[in-house]
């Protein structure tokens, strides 16, 4: 589905990101560690189009993305909930998530973003009650479920979702990585999971890459692949 070849990436004239080869099936989910400063928030947005790539090649679903803006990546199917949930404050958490429908062919609109709006609804049940607050006013976990939400409205095949656990109560980020399982068995999404809570990435994922200094330095299937002294070189750069 998704596939990255010798991608350098960053902001600029800064380079955050180098040479890196990654790929993604369709249903699949991939997590992305490492430790501060990495470049994985990077990844992920070079993935959305939201920083300057300036050489490797990244196709979806067979379409070259380099020359495609970010609204173009997601009407192909691209889904970026932020680090830092980035909710509009001052829309109603409806307003938020209907903004997230826009994608959605004009014929279906309707009738799509109903039947999505009621299955975010189903997942986070928390927005349900909070459907005419504003965004502004709901706790660290309800604006996490409504950033993921927001995403899930557009229909996407392809979620990528950085740094959930950022100011959430323990008993939060287990409800919004249940939501996660849930997704992946209930619409077969691709999910590319940016996260340092290692064991909740261990758990969660299919396959995981690590990087370090804006490199690749391990790639491996959660359970056969990698091994806590791998993890452990990469985040405290012992190579």
């Amino acid at each position: 589905m998704l596939t990255i070849e010798n991608l350098d990436a960053g902001y600029r004239r800064v380079r955050v990101l180098y040479d890196v080869t990654l790929s993604i099936g369709a249903g699949e989910t991939v997590g992305v560690l490492g430790p501060n400063g990495a470049g994985k928030t990077t990844l992920l947005r070079a993935i959305a189009g939201n920083c300057t790539v300036y050489a490797g090649r990244l196709e979806f679903g067979g379409v070259p993305l380099t020359d495609k803006p970010d609204h173009v990546r997601a009407s192909l199917g691209i889904a970026h909930v932020p680090e830092g949930r980035r909710t509009w404050p001052s829309l109603s958490v409806e307003e938020n998530l209907m903004m997230g429908a826009w994608r959605l062919p004009h014929a279906e609109r309707r009738r799509e973003a109903n039947r999505m709006l009621e299955y975010v609804l189903d997942l986070f049940p928390r927005l349900r009650e909070r459907m005419n607050q504003r965004a502004a006013v709901l706790s660290g976990g309800e604006q996490q479920m409504l950033a993921i939400g927001r995403a899930l409205m557009s229909k996407p095949t392809l979620l990528l979702v950085d740094e959930p656990s950022i100011g959430l109560a323990p008993i939060m980020m287990e409800a919004v990585m249940e939501a996660l399982r849930r997704l992946r068995q209930d619409q077969n999404l691709s999910i590319m999971l940016v996260e340092q809570r290692i064991q909740d990435v261990l758990d969660f994922c299919d396959r995981v890459y690590i990087l370090s200094r804006g490199r690749m330095v391990e790639s491996g299937c959660t359970r056969d692949t990698l091994t806590r002294e791998s993890i452990e070189a990469a985040y405290f750069e012992r190579r």
